[in-house]
């Protein structure tokens, strides 16, 4: 057994040998979750990855994966990885148009997909990727044809024909394809026959059926998406296809016939051998292919789990799609450590049950996951008695003082202007403490355990990153006693660089660096003067977890690291202690009004959010006389409020445009946003805009990590933001 692994086979092959009997991974049968051992695991990446040699993957390829989250992932991952080639990772949700890019940006030879969504979105790029020679589907397709056709073994045949009329589903399908054009059907010869014959038939018929207009062409249009596949499919085609149970099949029959190829490639592997390019999300321009190594991965497998805390004990709940580089790092984690991860969904009717069936111990999130479940409580709480509106409410009042004087008291509070509390402050927060200890123990044990209850009962602690918690969230979920850890890092540093921990979980920081990582604040405008601790600068970081740059982009690559140091773009202060790390936005995000004045938005949005109004915002003004905030309201709220006021409307769009309803936001806006609360006075004067239909990945105004898209948000709302900017 290697003692210092150095490459991510070498720890999993570690792992293997100390934790062979013990759950590594929880997946879900029939609703109830069934473990899988470390053993077990690791004869799946060994017959998979034994599978792809025999298919002709070796050495360096490079193989896209196209999936959310699930068990196959992590197995095709670690076994691509054991070949020595690389792994391009993409959610799934992703645009065929994107999927053409990053294939062929990257250089792939072979593809994974997840199931039919992709598979079927694949032909309509196929001609722009002529060198994907191997397609893998971890579900199985549905194929229409014939019982006692061809069928190849990664399809399931269904009829399409029932009793001499057309059957039901294939029905559908047909329909679907006049509504969509960008989707794709899959049949036999014998129901690509069967198609054509009804289409000439019934053409007209269904035409007016879906209010179309459009005459032959249609037929025309609908063969050109068939996809035939018969016997000789893979012989016949550029590309073959194969199931993921297919590819293991053919590696668990060369396993035991003695073939050791797949372990001997894997023992070979170097710490600066290429694990994965992982595209980044793309906010201006087009994505970046981030390259990372052996040693950028080894480099937080080691350093992240004693630093954070996670052990042997643990049990992770995963919420997140393991193409995304935090859910990854914390996956190899656990690994590492010997805990076990079970599968789940970030949608309440999935993550609820699931919360309550694991009892988990550690959980990987976003913001959005706590900010939804801080609102979720307070709309629960607005609908309940009077009383236990009452009791909620005097319950939090009490446990925010209480723990404000607490983390006094503890050191847990940020100080970023000077080094400690005062003698007088100290003296005042522990007469605090007295006389408010038996209440919190009180409001814990009638209120907050109840919540904490929704978790499980056993989370240690939550660990949060990609992208900050609102301190109304912060506050919220240190107060009732859930500790959500926020950490922070970038695609391009493996991802990890802070982390706040049970120890010092310092609130409204992202905590300290782990382990071999250097942090400085660097002046905007002259990055080599850096900032004394408390001053706001650009965040540079040097060590091992930086990436080895950008595929096949050098002047982007020296760009952003100069002389070991990376340029995160991100906007950060030390505590005065030099200890701990805030954010408070992008370099890219920063809005300069026409007076010259400089604004993060990012601090004003997380404050907008606090309202229960709002569903979304983005602040808006770059070069403007004052700012904007572009607002999708929570419609439901919203609503809500009409019933309660007496508003008459016929529709959302009609509603958004009352004065009332105006009014309402604007009266939000200087509540929230004020000299009062901190904010200068440029700051807090803002002219606003109500959308009915809310920013979304689908519409190009996120990312695929649900980070605004700024740039694309402003042109396309650039009259609004003319009219209420000035």
């Amino acid at each position: 057994m290697e003692q210092n692994p150095k490459t991510l086979n070498e720890m999993l092959t570690n792992s293997v040998s100390s934790y062979g009997g013990r759950t590594a991974f929880k997946v879900k049968k029939d609703n109830i979750f069934e473990p899988i051992s470390y053993e077990e695991f690791y004869n799946k990446i060994k017959s998979f990855g034994t599978g792809l040699l025999a298919v002709g993957i070796k050495k360096s390829d490079h193989i896209g994966i196209i999936s959310d989250n699930r068990l196959e992932w992590i197995v095709s991952s670690l076994a691509i990885n054991g070949l020595r080639a690389v792994d391009i990772p993409l959610p799934g949700s992703t645009g065929y148009e994107d999927v053409s890019f990053k294939l062929n940006h990257s250089d792939s030879k072979a593809v994974i997909f997840e199931g039919e969504k992709q598979l079927s979105e694949f032909y309509n790029v196929k001609k722009d990727l002529p060198e994907i020679k191997n397609i893998i589907l971890f579900d199985k397709v549905n194929m229409f044809a014939k019982k006692g056709e061809h069928i190849p073994e990664w399809a399931n045949q269904s009829d399409f024909e029932e009793n001499k009329k057309i059957n039901k589903e294939f029905y559908s399908k047909v329909k679907s394809l006049i509504n969509n054009r960008n989707k794709n059907i899959i049949l036999s010869p014998d129901a690509k026959k069967y198609l054509e014959k009804y289409l000439d038939e019934n053409t007209e018929n269904l035409l007016k059926k879906n209010n179309e207009k459009t005459g032959s062409s249609v037929k025309e249009n609908i063969l050109k998406r068939a996809i035939v596949v018969d016997k000789k499919y893979n012989k016949e085609h550029s590309h073959s296809i194969f199931s993921f149970d297919e590819i293991t099949k053919k590696g668990k029959n060369l396993l035991n016939k003695g073939n050791t190829l797949f372990a001997d490639i894997s023992k070979s592997a170097e710490p600066d051998d290429l694990i994965t390019i992982i595209y980044t999300s793309g906010t201006t321009g087009n994505p970046k292919g981030v390259m990372l190594t052996n040693k950028n991965f080894m480099h937080n497998i080691k350093n992240a789990p004693p630093a954070i805390g996670i052990n042997k004990e643990d049990n992770l709940l995963s919420v997140l799609p393991s193409w995304h580089i935090y859910e990854r790092i914390v996956e190899y984690c656990t690994i590492s450590v010997g805990a076990s991860t079970a599968y789940s969904k970030p949608f309440k009717q999935i993550l609820l049950p699931d919360l309550k069936a694991e009892k988990p111990t550690l959980m990987c999130s976003v913001p959005r996951i706590w900010e939804s479940l801080h609102k979720g409580i307070k709309d629960n709480v607005n609908k309940s008695s009077s009383i236990k509106r009452f009791m909620f409410n005097m319950a939090i009042n009490v446990g925010e003082e209480y723990k404000e004087a607490e983390r006094i008291l503890d050191n847990k509070n940020p100080l970023f202007d000077r080094l400690n509390y005062t003698p007088e402050e100290l003296e005042q927060a522990r007469r605090t403490v007295k006389r408010l200890g038996w209440k919190y123990k009180l409001a814990d044990k009638l209120v907050f355990k109840k919540i904490r209850e929704v978790t499980g009962g056993n989370l240690r602690f939550a660990i949060s990153a990609g992208g900050a918690l609102t301190e109304s969230t912060d506050i919220f979920f240190n107060t009732i006693g859930i500790r959500v850890c926020e950490g922070y890092g970038l695609t391009e540093t493996s991802p990890v660089l802070t982390g706040r921990t049970e120890k010092e979980d310092i609130i409204f920081t992202v905590g300290a660096p782990i382990p071999g990582v250097k942090i400085k604040i660097v002046d905007k405008d002259n990055y080599s003067m850096e900032l004394p601790n408390g001053k706001v600068g650009i965040v540079l970081t040097k060590g091992e977890m930086v990436m080895k740059g950008y595929y096949k982009n050098p002047e982007k690559t020296d760009e952003v690291i100069k002389d070991g140091w990376f340029n995160t773009g991100d906007l950060g202060k030390k505590t005065y202690n030099g200890k701990y790390l805030k954010l408070v936005g992008r370099i890219k995000d920063t809005i300069v009004l026409r007076g010259g004045e400089n604004i993060e938005p990012l601090v004003l949005e997380d404050k907008l959010n606090e309202s229960n109004y709002i569903h979304q915002v983005i602040v808006v003004g770059q070069d403007k006389s004052r700012l904007g905030a572009l607002i999708v309201p929570d419609k439901e709220k919203l609503k809500e409020y009409a019933k309660n006021n007496n508003i008459e409307y016929k529709n959302i769009e009609e509603l958004i445009q009352s004065k009332e309803i105006i009014s309402l936001f604007q009266e939000e806006q200087k509540r929230l946003v004020s000299k009062e609360r901190g904010f200068k006075p440029y700051e807090s004067v803002m002219g606003v805009s109500l959308l009915p239909k809310e920013f979304t990945i689908e519409a190009g105004d996120l990312t695929e990590t649900l980070k605004m898209k700024r740039f694309e948000i402003h042109k396309k709302y650039k009259q609004d933001i003319d009219r209420i900017c000035g």
